[in-house]
């Protein structure tokens, strides 16, 4: 009582003043210190909640979503559990480990190098420091993730809260379309494309241009991802349970009425290569399957302008009738980026041994913007390093030492993952190959397609830690090492 009474008395007066930063701060401090005996105990199922989530705190600076706040707490709390006890190890991949360590040594020297990591939300007089704190972030959740082994009980509970937190997002969406009545949510959540569509004086049928939402985007790529590691493609077909089916397909439709031709982009990728990595090319599935795409396409892309607008952009890309709007819409931003890269190539030699890095001035944005009357739209895209490529966001960053730090830690990762999914727990086969699918699809979306360090390293640390800490590092390589002798064993016993 004697310390409950006054701290009440403190809250109670800074609470007199909420909208105060000062005030906000210490109650914030107050709630954190007594959330740490909840956090000590729960800090790992809430990092693999959130990774995914759209939890995004109002009172926190810049509005950065909770999960990468999560990813310093819980290795926080995960190095000092290791401290104390003997039994709570890490899961450690070497490989992973050395090229993880390599890529970010890469991408701390250049920022130092290049003038720091100030962040003007936080008060400094540079743009990019936001980018380096996403990228230490995911990181640092990569060790989080893989501080403990998720036991085999437990992998299906972990497994849906990692993917299906995702639907928060959509939550963010539709709290969009109800208006000021749940104004409230946005003191929890990430504000998405929503805010900004309807906000439009137009309706959203005669808006010019069609409105994406990234929270559909989200929401429907995430229930495909949980169902094919749940049942993958096999059980997705399997016409004794249909709701599977409906349910992917419905999940899908969400996704194209998100108006990203991504979404449609990144789902085709990972279903072809689990496909493949179920060996159903080799089944009466693959004539089947090939057969229902070519009569679908034959039935939806002539009569495609009565489809959503949304998802007629999505789609635009294929050969089709669609509405002017989506085809303009389309067609723009595809010029807009080819136009960007070809002023960006001859910058990459300049940067082959120094790179760039993430950070910039801010003096060079306002003067950017003084002299022309606003920035340039390619002017400014390149300046704050928005070049919508994977490949040239570490190139021009980070030089050759990035490239191969980066080629090295995907090599590892792919090669771990596959370890993974062809020689371990035959209990965790299914969501083995689903991790191995999406990551390998992630990959090939962000060479050739679209993609940026600093967001994207979120998502192969987040698949390829989930996949190391369900299957730890032991076993795996045991199985590899006994399947190896029993080869050799047989061989010896054929040539006697």
């Amino acid at each position: 009582m004697g310390l409950s009474l006054p701290l009440a008395v403190l809250l109670g007066y800074f609470v007199a003043e909420p909208m105060e930063l000062g005030s906000l701060a210490v109650v914030v401090l107050v709630l954190v210190v007594l959330s740490l005996p909840l956090m000590m105990k729960w800090y790992y199922p809430m990092l693999v909640l959130g990774w995914n989530a759209a939890f995004c705190l109002a009172f926190l600076p810049g509005r950065i979503p909770m999960w990468s706040y999560m990813a310093f707490i819980a290795l926080l709390f995960a190095v000092l559990s290791r401290a104390v006890s003997p039994n709570a190890r890490f899961v450690i991949e070497p490989s992973i480990t050395k090229s993880l360590l390599a890529l970010t040594a890469v991408v701390v020297v250049t920022g130092v190098s290049t003038g720091g990591f100030g962040v003007l939300t936080l008060g400094g007089n540079q743009y990019g420091g936001k980018k380096y704190f996403f990228f230490l972030a995911a990181v640092a959740g990569y060790f989080a993730l893989t501080s403990r082994r998720i036991p085999l009980g437990r992998a299906a509970v972990y497994v849906a809260l990692f993917f299906l937190s995702a639907l928060t997002y959509a939550v963010s969406e539709f709290a969009g379309l109800a208006g000021r009545q749940v104004d409230y949510l946005w003191l929890f959540l990430a504000p998405q494309t929503s805010l900004n569509s309807f906000a439009q004086e137009a309706p959203l049928s005669l808006s010019p241009t069609p409105v994406r939402f990234y929270g559909f985007f989200l929401a429907g790529g995430a229930v495909c991802s949980y169902l094919l590691a749940r049942v993958g493609v096999r059980g997705l077909l399997d016409v004794s349970r249909p709701w599977r089916l409906l349910l992917f397909v419905v999940a899908l439709g969400a996704g194209l009425s998100s108006g990203f031709r991504s979404f449609v982009v990144l789902a085709a990728l990972t279903f072809t290569i689990l496909f493949f990595l179920e060996g159903l090319h080799r089944t009466r599935y693959l004539p089947v399957l090939l057969g229902v795409v070519l009569m679908g396409g034959l039935l939806v892309l002539p009569q495609a302008q009565k489809l959503p607008l949304m998802a007629q952009r999505a789609l635009s890309f294929l050969p089709g009738k669609f509405d002017y709007r989506a085809e303009e819409s389309a067609a723009t931003t595809v010029e807009w980026r080819l136009t960007m890269w070809k002023e960006l190539l001859p910058e990459v030699p300049k940067r082959l041994f120094r790179g760039k890095g993430w950070g910039f001035d801010a003096r060079e944005f306002y003067t950017a913007y003084d002299i022309g009357g606003g920035p340039e739209i390619h002017t400014g895209t390149i300046l704050v390093g928005d070049y919508h490529n994977g490949p040239l966001s570490i190139a021009i960053p980070f030089g050759l030492y990035g490239v191969l730090a980066f080629a090295w830690f995907l090599i590892a990762a792919l090669r771990v993952m596959y370890r993974n999914a062809k020689f371990g727990d035959p209990a965790l086969r299914t969501v083995n190959r689903l991790l191995l699918a999406a990551f390998a699809a992630q990959v090939v979306f962000f060479i050739f397609f679209f993609g940026a360090l600093h967001s994207d390293m979120a998502i192969f640390a987040g698949l390829l830690g989930l996949s190391v800490a369900l299957n730890g590092a032991g076993a795996p390589a045991a199985q590899v090492e006994q399947s190896a002798a029993g080869m050799e064993f047989s061989t010896e016993y054929i040539k006697a």
